[in-house]
């Protein structure tokens, strides 16, 4: 049952975001889109900077039993929604140590190595070839352990998790990093699964229309 009243999602066509929407979707609530465009600066609008003073995104509000509630970091909003509803999150034990474990795989070394490689391969004035080389580099060594662990269990946790939600964002912008999903066949087969949940497709597209470039 959904016990956030009025909640509203701030994101826009970025990992980060897709993780929260995800997520919400997964749980099956019911919450307001804000698109957010991040190559326009609009993230640094009093708007959002009033719900995160970083100005960033992506940002959930709603009203509950103790007022109005804000949450700014992917990573505090999967946590906090997953703990709350119960769901996408093992109780106790080695589970739980698994899926936290894979969690912070995905937001500490999945992500920034990942948007380092973005930066080096696409988006600097100049990219020098030490630069991307290194950046690739560390997200294939990344990859490299996800296709491991993939080749025992289904998920990062064994069970379908946050911890793949929080992964699986950056996973399907691999190209951003110049790599070939096929060189991982059990992260790649992992990709399949998760992009076959309709939670995440409907994650993944929104907010309705947005795209990074423009």
């Amino acid at each position: 049952m959904q016990t956030e009243r009025d909640l509203q999602a701030w994101l826009w066509a970025t990992p980060n975001s897709n993780r929260v929407s995800i997520l919400l979707d997964e749980l099956g609530l019911d919450y307001r889109v804000h698109g957010v465009n991040i190559r326009r600066g609009e993230q640094k609008s009093p708007e959002v900077v009033s719900r995160n003073p970083y100005g960033k995104i992506p940002i959930v509000t709603w009203s509950g039993e103790d007022g109005d509630r804000t949450l700014f970091e992917s990573g505090a909003i999967l946590l906090d929604f997953a703990r709350r509803h119960d769901r996408l999150l093992p109780k106790s034990g080695k589970a739980l140590d698994e899926a936290m474990s894979w969690l912070m795989v995905g937001l500490t070394g999945l992500g920034p190595t990942m948007g380092q490689a973005h930066h080096w391969t696409d988006l600097a004035d100049e990219q020098p070839e030490v630069a991307r080389a290194h950046s690739v580099g560390l997200v294939r060594r990344v990859f490299g352990v996800m296709d491991t662990r993939l080749a025992q269990v289904p998920y990062l946790a064994d069970a379908y998790s946050i911890a793949d939600i929080a992964a699986f964002p950056w996973i399907a912008r691999s190209d951003w990093a110049t790599i070939d999903l096929a060189e991982y066949p059990n992260l790649a087969r992992w990709h399949g699964d998760v992009a076959a949940r309709p939670a995440v497709q409907s994650g993944m597209a929104k907010p309705e229309g947005a795209v990074l470039q423009g």
